[in-house]
């Protein structure tokens, strides 16, 4: 068989993939037994390898600090959790399968979602008013508060729950079994909470008395912008809010103002076009991100000087240029709810007209390199190592990639940047899009075009249903969006999901404007569909069930056989 050492054995196999290392056990009856005797050890040197834990880990049991409690449920030992961390990657991927669920338990009119994975509950505001807190495991209402606007915009991190009250004001609130009074006192006067908040607390608590407070949430702040502000985005500790020519940034810890980027209309530099109203803004460590009406803008949070700025009618976005194919793929993952889309590419076509598009929503990657931004024509602008424009090394289009994520004709819904995947949602389908941010795509030849993955759940689909996306949420496990599941998208008529595949091939529809300029069209369509009226919770799960998977042989699972 070998003759190598065990330690250097071991060594050895701290490098390889998991997959390899079970082709080992398949292929060798040494190696089998091995691999069998020396488990734990060679799962642990694979879960650091693959990077699913750092060095300081050393049980498993420490990984629940890492990964929620759903995650990890049947976990006992590291080859278990090297194999349910593939396994959510590979239904992420439409490569297992996935389930779809409804929480019903958030009613019928929502408008904003926002997932705590760790502590296993959903925050969603309503269309008709109110915040509701919902358990994942037993959709059950943990807490509401009933004082909270109609369409109410919802931001959350680390037990804060920040919204919009009617006045424009934000209020912070903080998970009860967090509130710590020694914090409290650190909070700057001109941002304590208000008597209305309080009151609005005293009544919840008396609606779910009881000895856990799990999913209660106590008024930590209330913030009032120094002018009115179109937007706001949160990102632990950090609240921006933006107003027509200025951002704002609070530490929602202390509600203390602790930034304010001025000049944001014209940029630091006087650029003569206006942002126009503000559509979306994001926060990132080093970085704010403004769409507006007529472009999109990136600002040094430590300088404050504009350091990316792109108009929404100055296409192509990018040198690479992509769409979804119209031919349905030949194989799908029984079970899954996402199946792979294949994708065309297209050369890159510089307009003799300018063709106005509007940016509606932008994200950075955790790592604050990575930008993605929607247009409102559905198509995704992904931007890799922004900040080497900054620095003068590259262009934006040299950098970026621009996929057309279904039809042209109808509108894009929302976007979701979390754990290097993009959440797409548009009145043609819900998309997650993966590329593979380790390539420099500067350096590809042109007869290589970048690694990107694109699947869509077939299930959501029917344009009246996703009209009524106006939230998606990613976290480590699952997919969050509200959804009308009714009239059924699985129309018979359409029973192969003809439509979706022909539409992709639609084509752009433009209104002339007098200076000669074409107005992209979306949603204007004649008898287009009317905006739905119920908006449910609905969630996809990438976790295993593991009553399915309990009995199956190990080379049908995880780390077995199932190789690409």
């Amino acid at each position: 068989m070998f003759d190598l050492p065990t330690e250097l054995a071991l060594v050895v196999l701290a490098y390889l993939p998991l997959d390899s290392v079970q082709r080992l056990r398949l292929v060798c009856q040494s190696w089998h037994k091995f691999i069998l005797l020396q488990e734990n050890t060679i799962y642990h040197q694979a879960a650091m390898f693959h990077k699913l834990i750092p060095q300081s880990i050393t049980s498993v049991e420490e990984a629940h600090v890492l990964y929620s409690k759903h995650s990890l449920d049947g976990v006992g030992g590291w080859r278990d959790l090297c194999q349910r961390r593939r396994y959510i990657e590979r239904s992420w991927s439409g490569k297992a399968a996935s389930n779809l669920i409804p929480y019903n338990a958030a009613g019928t009119s929502v408008h904003r979602i926002k997932v705590d994975e760790m502590a296993g509950y959903i925050l969603t505001t309503s269309c008709e008013g109110g915040l509701t807190v919902v358990d994942t495991e037993t959709d059950q209402i943990l807490w509401s508060l009933s004082k909270v606007r109609r369409h109410a915009h919802c931001e959350y991190g680390e037990g804060y729950v920040i919204f919009d009250f009617s006045d424009g004001a934000k209020e912070v609130w903080r998970r009860t079994d967090d509130y710590d009074l020694s914090q409290a006192e650190q909070r700057v006067p001109s941002s304590l909470p208000s008597s209305r908040q309080v009151q609005a607390s005293d009544v919840s608590a008396a609606l779910f008395p009881g000895p856990s407070t799990r999913g209660h949430f106590r008024p930590w702040g209330l913030l009032y912008p120094p002018q009115p502000t179109r937007a706001f985005r949160f990102v632990y500790p950090i609240l921006g809010a933006a107003a027509w020519d200025h951002v704002f940034l609070w530490d929602v810890r202390t509600g203390a103002l602790v930034q304010t980027i001025e000049n944001t209309q014209c940029g630091s530099d006087g650029n003569l076009q206006f942002l126009g109203d503000i559509n979306y803004i994001e926060v990132g460590q080093k970085h704010v991100f403004l769409c507006g009406v007529h472009g999109l803008r990136g600002f040094s949070r430590e300088t404050g000087r504009c350091i990316l700025d792109r108009s929404s009618s100055d296409g192509p976005f990018g040198a690479w240029d992509f769409s979804i194919s119209p031919n349905p793929p030949t194989h799908t993952t029984p079970g899954s709810v996402f199946v792979r889309q294949d994708t065309v590419r297209h050369p890159t076509i510089h307009p003799q007209r300018e063709i106005i598009d509007e940016f509606v929503a932008v994200h950075v990657s955790a790592c604050g390199s990575h930008l993605a931004a929607l247009l409102q024509s559905s198509k995704l602008v992904i931007m890799y190592n922004f900040e080497r424009i900054a620095r003068g090394d590259v262009s934006i289009e040299s950098i970026s990639v621009e996929i057309q994520l279904g039809s042209p004709r109808y509108s894009s819904r929302y976007l979701a940047f979390e754990n290097g995947r993009i959440g797409v949602a548009t009145r043609t389908g819900v998309f997650i899009v993966e590329p593979d941010f380790s390539e420099d795509i500067t350096s590809l030849s042109p007869d290589t075009p970048p690694n990107i993955t694109i699947v869509r759940a077939p299930s959501l689909r029917g344009r009246t249903s996703l009209a009524s996306i106006s939230c998606l949420q990613m976290t480590d496990t699952g997919l969050y969006l509200n959804w009308d599941p009714n009239p059924n998208p699985l129309d018979p008529d359409d029973p192969d999901d003809e439509l979706f595949y022909s539409s992709v091939e639609d084509q752009a529809r433009y209104a002339v404007l007098v200076h000669g300029a074409l107005f992209l069209l979306v949603d204007d369509l004649p008898g287009a569909d009317p905006d739905p009226e119920v908006s449910l919770v609905f969630g996809v799960d990438f976790t295993p069930n593991m009553k399915e998977t309990a009995d199956l042989p190990i080379t049908s699972r995880l780390v077995g056989g199932d190789v690409d």
